[in-house]
């Protein structure tokens, strides 16, 4: 008697099976730079279950034998359509090409080649517009160093929205005009009429995934782990001179083990970025000596007035390092908002002349035109950033010993619909 036959549609797996790739890493990176670890393809309706990245990172000698730092790390999901909605297109158009898309140089930051496409790349932009940037920020992608985009110094404090002084500063209590949320753009509206047959949505729905209305509007990347690990430098031997030296070090485990099914394609990428505690030498005194009266120490009755908290600095402020009076027009003030005072609070410094030099900040600038990153020195500069290292008093330093260097693996469980045929 001859067996039934079974015939199973492509695309249709009866039951979902697992995968585990891994992946070795290893590289280099410099302070505030925002590196992709690694980074692997998933699948709609797939499922990752659980990933793992073992790394140790050692920087080379650094100046001040106290001073610590923060090494973060993030797990993003980034679907094909946060990078361009026009990347759907390719599931259901066989005209369609990412050539456009294919990176003019090597980008050894992004591990892509000339002439591959750049999906890294571009999904760092979109989490860097996303994450890092603030929303009115021009040119959010202009910050870079080492070829990565850059993040801003970790601490706030009360200058976070330093600001020159409108001529109406009534205006800034105003919110920028908001797009629509129920806005679409006209491939959308084309498809919203029923004007194409062919949609990425339907191609989703061959693997059992139906796109929710919040996901179709709102394409951003999603976080879905973050750590930071609070480091000192450890005491060490500069192994090409024999001097005892400083040097950060850490040794760490992140693994993320919380379920994310996936309802488009995409990529899981980790992130690594080192921040120092850096110190802004513009900020000389405390601000606690500007609480002048009764209004500073918010009373009730305008707790819930958003104007209450501008205060204006003027060229006669003891707190700021900087000449206030050399604004563009020389009269104009700051003003920044005393709520911040409480909930970011400041920092404390009683001898800037110590033994070792802090890790400073020199980047606030008044000059005219100057971007608001820029007046609340949000964004250290190269040299403020190689001034961290031993190297950087050297006659001609060099760039690869003020680096910090990274080893490790990761290891990513998917349920989904891939399997290995050919072992």
């Amino acid at each position: 008697m001859v067996s039934p036959l079974e015939i199973v549609q492509p695309g249709t797996p009866r039951t979902r099976k697992k995968r585990s790739p891994q992946f070795p890493i290893a590289g280099t990176i410099k302070p505030f730079g925002l590196y992709p670890l690694w980074a692997t393809p998933v699948l709609p309706g797939e499922t990752v279950n659980m990933a793992e990245t073992k790394y140790r990172l050692i920087s080379m000698p650094v100046r001040h034998p106290l001073v610590g730092a923060w090494f973060e790390t993030w797990l993003v999901y980034v679907s094909l359509t946060d990078l361009d909605t026009q990347f759907a297109q390719m599931f259901i158009s066989e005209d369609v090409s990412p050539t456009s898309y294919q990176a003019s140089a090597d980008q050894p930051r992004y591990f892509t080649k000339q002439g591959q496409i750049q999906y890294i790349k571009l999904a760092m932009d979109a989490i860097t517009r996303t994450y890092f940037r603030d929303e009115d920020e021009p040119n959010p992608l202009s910050r870079t160093i080492d070829g990565v985009h850059m993040a801003k110094r970790q601490s706030m404090d009360w200058a976070q929205n330093l600001m020159f002084k409108p001529t109406a500063m009534d205006a800034t209590l105003l919110p920028s005009a908001l797009p629509a949320s129920g806005s679409y753009t006209p491939l959308e509206i084309m498809r919203l009429a029923g004007m194409s047959e062919i949609t990425y949505e339907k191609y989703l729905m061959q693997y059992g995934v139906v796109q929710k209305e919040a996901m179709k509007e709102a394409r951003i990347p999603e976080i879905l782990r973050y750590t930071r690990d609070w480091t000192v430098p450890t005491n060490s031997i500069e192994p090409t001179t024999g001097r005892p030296s400083s040097a950060f070090a850490w040794s760490n485990t992140i693994k993320a083990e919380k379920p994310k099914r996936f309802d488009e394609p995409g990529f899981l990428i980790m992130i690594g970025c080192m921040r120092p505690k850096m110190f802004d030498n513009t900020l000389r005194g405390s601000m606690v000596g500007e609480l002048w009266g009764f209004g500073d120490f918010f009373p009730v009755y305008n707790l819930e007035d958003p104007a209450a908290g501008l205060k204006v600095i003027d060229a006669a402020h003891k707190v700021l390092n900087i000449n206030t009076a050399a604004q563009p027009t020389g009269t104009d003030p700051l003003v920044y908002d005393h709520r911040d005072l409480l909930t970011h609070g400041e920092s404390f410094v009683n001898d800037w002349a110590g033994p070792y030099p802090l890790p400073t900040i020199t980047t606030r600038s008044l000059a005219d035109g100057a971007a608001l990153a820029d007046l609340r020195g949000q964004y250290p500069s190269s040299a403020n950033i190689n001034s961290i290292f031993v190297e950087s008093e050297q006659g001609s330093p060099s760039d690869a010993r003020m680096r910090l260097f990274y080893e490790g693996i990761a290891e990513v469980e998917i349920t989904g619909h891939v399997v290995d045929t050919t072992r």
